[in-house]
């Protein structure tokens, strides 16, 4: 893939990221619905997502720990459901889903860049 359109794709991903983000009230109801809850508020859905938007918009931690983050998402929809109750836009499930696909196409663009 063109390298210009890979990191354009990229970037639109990381912006639909951050916009899903901003939709959320940050009211926390759904660390209770977590299967993987388990003390930590990084266990939750509310708690990926800050951390999601503290990588990608502030660039702090790093790749494999928000990598470890995401991945541990039962992707149960529980907190979308208890979102959607709350008649807010926020889809957490769908954004960590998004966003780990932007961790792989990141990885993926820094293989190829490596091979060049």
């Amino acid at each position: 893939m063109n390298r210009d359109k890979q990191d354009s794709e990229i970037e639109k991903l990381k912006k639909e990221i951050l916009d899903n983000i901003q939709r959320c009230w940050k009211c926390r109801m759904c660390v209770a619905m977590c299967p993987t809850h388990e003390g930590w508020l990084t266990q939750s859905a509310a708690g990926r997502l800050m951390a999601i938007n503290a990588h990608f918009k502030l660039e702090l931690g790093s790749e494999e720990e928000l990598s470890d983050l995401l991945f541990a998402c039962a992707t149960c929809r529980r907190c979308q459901e208890r979102c959607r109750a709350l008649s807010t836009d926020a889809c957490p499930t769908d954004t960590i889903l998004k966003a780990r696909q932007l961790l792989i196409k990141r990885a993926q663009a820094k293989k190829e860049k490596k091979y060049e």
